[in-house]
């Protein structure tokens, strides 16, 4: 007969588990017979078999016992006499008492081991009579101050947690934090009359001008929680402003009495639940090891988005350079690394998704060409960027502005309020810090990365950026083209960018004017420059015009001929500064009268290329 089928002849006879449990590894232990033979004889899976085999070595045949049977957390547990009256003793005398804290309890007073099921569980079945009161006396009835403190101590080192110590004697949270935190410190000399009562009570500290306060930033702020609101108000109060949890208090009163709003939630935070810690693959040792980019879809503006794009430094959390743009291509985002880099150095890596702008090959050559590693977080992984906490305090302090604006130049001057705002406002990750530096501006300091030199910065960006000096007619001049700019910029030096057919005018980050172009890399020679498209910005001149032009007779985009002609041109230029016209219409005039413009039209304007 073979050992499967003398196993299944056993089954039969089997009166026991134990009985069973013990065939199935008595083989293993006596003959040193393998758990892979004996799994395949008994029919019973290898991990089974081992974990019978192991308890058994350990324990003896208490080890083959059902653990199904003696399992505390299986319902019908019967405990003894004692801890099942303190278990229905300390649920009457606190009922907000947590199941977690019960089974501490027990373990300090009585050394039996339990687990906060089986609790759950015996007090299912034994329910608590309604008309037992059980009343211990509140911390400010004790006669002795001392027996009050001991009280308190006693319970916490009972297992006690300490919201429950204070609500089952009637005080604050904080003076039972201060009695056990003197207690650990001076032992029973902590206990000896002394004020361990926080000074000052929170009580004492709303009044009504702080009440204000805190309103005000409510109303400016409706999207904000406690947390930012208190980094604000820190600014105005300094060391005196009172507690974070003091100003939810004052919110709170505040939307009871005056209405204010709040609190708000996102659909984005009621989606989002996560069970277990994100992996963050890309964390700041040290300043400038890290910098972080990412674009934001910001709010809509007569149909067509507004993009807040954004430079971070990882260590201190400091937004390094941003803008409000209607555009998110390689030309903004170049513009946004150019800023960055000229006012803080070169950073060891910069972190980004996956975005076509963010692996083109300009952007990419000019990162190693400084030494500076691209890396990419994983798909469909946004929170492995640091920048997404800055959108998220984005979303509570400027979007409802940005939602009011109607203009992008106020979207731009929100934007601009918003950084300064932020880096200069207490941050979440830097309250663990031991030098008093809360905000992202204190951490970062005076500390820059890498140096670069400025003229090498200049020619790494020249293939796609240069600066030219604004004419006063408001033009530019580049190669053979003179392009207008603004007449408001006059003798301003704006940055042009030019990439994949189109040329952008900027300055101080904020677009001027766009153009339609033919570029001819080899030469190095723009062909064509044409759909011009102007953009109202606060730079724009306050002088009305004399004479308003139309599209059809601004001519925005003059090509200048090979040859010259400065005898004509500066006797035309002088009739036609008598005739007294504006000077956009000027400009235009001479183009129609010559129809060509001569290098020498505009002598102040340097000449490139």
């Amino acid at each position: 007969m073979s050992a499967v089928e003398d196993f299944a002849q056993y089954q039969l006879r089997f009166v026991d588990d134990i009985q069973h449990d013990y065939e199935v590894i008595r083989p293993i232990v006596l003959f040193a017979e393998t758990i892979a033979a004996r799994s395949r004889q008994t029919g019973i899976e290898p991990t089974v078999v081992g974990a019978k085999a192991r308890r058994f070595a350990m324990e003896g045949m208490l080890g083959l016992v059902d653990q199904r049977v003696v399992n505390p957390g299986r319902k019908g547990h019967v405990y003894p006499e004692a801890v099942a009256a303190h278990i229905l003793y300390i649920k009457q005398l606190y009922p907000p008492i947590h199941d977690r804290e019960i089974v501490r309890i027990v373990q300090r007073k009585f050394g039996y081991k339990t687990n906060h099921h089986t609790v759950k569980h015996f007090l299912e079945r034994f329910a608590l009579p309604v008309q037992l009161e059980l009343n211990l006396l509140a911390f400010a009835e004790f006669a002795d101050a001392y027996q009050a403190r001991w009280t308190v101590v006693r319970m916490w080192y009972e297992g006690w947690n300490k919201q429950s110590i204070a609500g089952c004697l009637q005080m604050a949270r904080s003076h039972v934090y201060a009695i056990i935190a003197a207690f650990e410190r001076d032992g029973f000399e902590g206990l000896e009359e002394q004020r361990t009562r926080p000074s000052p009570h929170p009580d004492d500290q709303l009044t009504l001008p702080f009440l204000k306060d805190v309103l005000d930033l409510q109303q400016e702020y409706p999207r904000a929680g406690r947390f930012r609101l208190h980094g604000l108000l820190e600014q105005q109060y300094g060391p005196d402003l009172p507690s974070e949890s003091t100003v939810g208090r004052a919110m709170a009163i505040n939307r009871r009495v005056h209405g204010a709003p709040g609190p708000w939630h996102s659909a984005r935070d009621e989606q989002e639940v996560v069970s277990e810690p994100r992996h963050l693959p890309y964390r700041p040792h040290y300043r400038h090891h890290l910098w972080f980019v990412d674009i934001r879809y910001l709010v809509k503006l007569d149909g067509r988005w507004v993009y807040s794009i954004c430079m971070l430094e990882g260590y201190s959390r400091m937004i390094l350079a941003g803008m409000a743009s209607e555009h998110q291509d390689l030309p903004a985002l170049l513009q946004l690394l150019f800023a960055a880099l000229s006012a803080y150095g070169c950073p060891e890596a910069i972190v980004s998704d996956h975005g076509a702008v963010f692996r083109a090959e300009d952007y990419v050559a000019i990162l190693k060409a400084l030494e500076i590693e691209p890396k990419y977080i994983e798909l469909r992984k946004p929170w492995q960027n640091l920048i997404e906490a800055q959108f998220k305090v984005q979303l509570r302090l400027a979007d409802f502005k940005f939602e009011q604006a109607g203009t992008l130049e106020e979207i731009q001057r929100l934007h601009a309020a918003f950084i300064e705002t932020f880096n200069t406002s207490r941050h979440g990750a830097h309250q663990e810090r031991t030098d008093n530096r809360r905000t992202p501006v204190d951490v970062l300091g005076w500390v820059r990365g890498r140096a670069v030199d400025p003229e090498r910065l200049r020619r790494l960006f020249g293939r796609v950026q240069f600066l030219r000096t604004v004419n006063p007619y408001g033009f530019v001049s580049i190669q053979r083209f003179y392009i207008y700019a603004e007449q408001g910029l006059s003798r301003q030096r704006v940055a042009v960018w030019i990439y994949e057919g189109q040329l952008r005018i900027e300055y101080r980050e904020t677009l001027i004017a766009r153009y339609r172009c033919a570029y001819d890399p080899r030469q190095k020679r723009l062909r064509e420059v044409s759909q011009p498209t102007l953009y109202h910005t606060m730079f724009a001149s306050p002088q009305l015009e004399l004479i308003e032009l139309d599209d059809t007779q601004w001519i925005k985009v003059q090509q200048r001929a090979w040859h010259r002609r400065t005898h004509l041109m500066l006797a035309m230029g002088e009739q036609l500064t008598l005739a007294g016209l504006g000077t956009s219409a000027l400009v235009s005039l001479y183009v129609q009268a010559l129809g060509e413009v001569g290098r020498n039209c505009f002598p102040h304007v340097s000449w490139v290329m």
